[in-house]
């Protein structure tokens, strides 16, 4: 079955206030200062970081062919079978510095080079190179209201149900303030303003997002959720493994937070190991744990709801 929003564009309704450097592959051993470094970790989410932020001038398709430029740090080990430890480009947005960047480095598989890998991300002490990190990506939906092309914003992760206990109580809490300031003119804060001015009128998106086995046209255009909905957690749930009891236990994931993935728990563990508490996670719904065909949804959907998750981390950094 064919990957979905493939012939997508980047908005034209909206002025990103986009500027981007140019493209340049020279490698790279350290990393240039930036307000704002968004990490994502497979092919289909860098693409669509770089559909949003790269303004039409930078692709990734795998590491064999693309245009961004390899970061290399000269005394740390490579992940296994990789040539590099990142692929970056940098932009600026509203005059704010971004390095939008694809990690080698799975936590899930490389847990201990990954704290050196963020201790070198964003520096040592008050030498930080980074103001905030954005940990992004795909994600299983827990929440019920959740459908396909669904983004959630949070500050808060945990372990899931497939780690050992300990890891399960520990709870990992991040930037204060995931809403920001700034509001557009008639809207309370950008993700409204991006739910409403982007997601609800991209309509190859949304042309994407509902073909068959896709998001139910019952659920109208995709929204970013930045709070929690009743008594419901915003956190993002992190897993050893996608666990074929993750459906069966869906009662047990929902006291828990609203999305699963296999990073930013670890990540936020990495981040608090150097004493960086700067970063939120933004995960857009690939896959619901219940669907029939939940792995057919992440092949066919992932690079669409990609597409959603940076439009929201777009709306995040206007707002902060």
């Amino acid at each position: 079955m064919p990957v979905q929003c493939s012939t997508c564009q980047a908005t034209t309704a909206v002025d990103l206030k986009l500027n981007v450097s140019a493209p340049s592959k020279a490698i790279v051993s350290a990393v240039p200062k930036s307000d704002f470094v968004i990490i994502t970790w497979t092919a289909a989410e860098t693409q669509g970081m770089a559909l949003v932020f790269g303004r039409g001038l930078y692709k990734f398709n795998g590491e064999n062919d693309n245009n961004f430029s390899p970061l290399l740090f000269s005394d740390l080990p490579k992940p296994a079978g990789e040539d590099y430890h990142a692929y970056f480009f940098r932009a600026t947005v509203n005059g704010k510095s971004v390095l939008c960047l694809k990690s080698e480095f799975h936590p899930k598989l490389q847990p201990s080079e990954t704290t050196l890998f963020f201790e070198r991300l964003v520096g040592a002490g008050a030498s930080r190179n980074v103001g905030t990190v954005i940990t992004s990506g795909t994600a299983g939906g827990i929440w019920e209201l959740l459908d396909l092309g669904d983004v959630v914003v949070t500050n808060s992760a945990r372990f899931g149900l497939t780690m050992p206990k300990e890891q399960q109580g520990l709870l990992l809490t991040g930037l204060a303030n995931v809403v920001g300031d700034n509001a557009p003119a008639g809207y309370s804060n950008w993700y409204d303003y991006v739910n409403a001015e982007i997601l609800k009128r991209d309509t190859c998106l949304n042309s994407g997002l509902i073909s068959t086995g896709g998001r139910e046209t019952t659920s109208g255009a995709p929204s970013i959720y930045y709070k929690s909905s009743g008594t419901s957690l915003t956190d993002v749930v992190t897993n050893s493994r996608i666990s074929d009891d993750e459906c069966g236990r869906i009662a047990t994931y929902r006291t828990l937070g609203a999305t699963l993935d296999e990073n930013d728990a670890y990540v936020a563990s990495a981040l608090k190991a150097v004493s960086f508490t700067n970063w939120v996670s933004i995960r857009n719904v690939s896959d619901l744990p219940c669907a029939a065909s939940s792995d057919d949804q992440y092949d066919r959907f992932g690079y669409c709801s990609s597409i959603c998750g940076a439009y929201a981390i777009w709306a995040f950094i206007m707002g902060h």
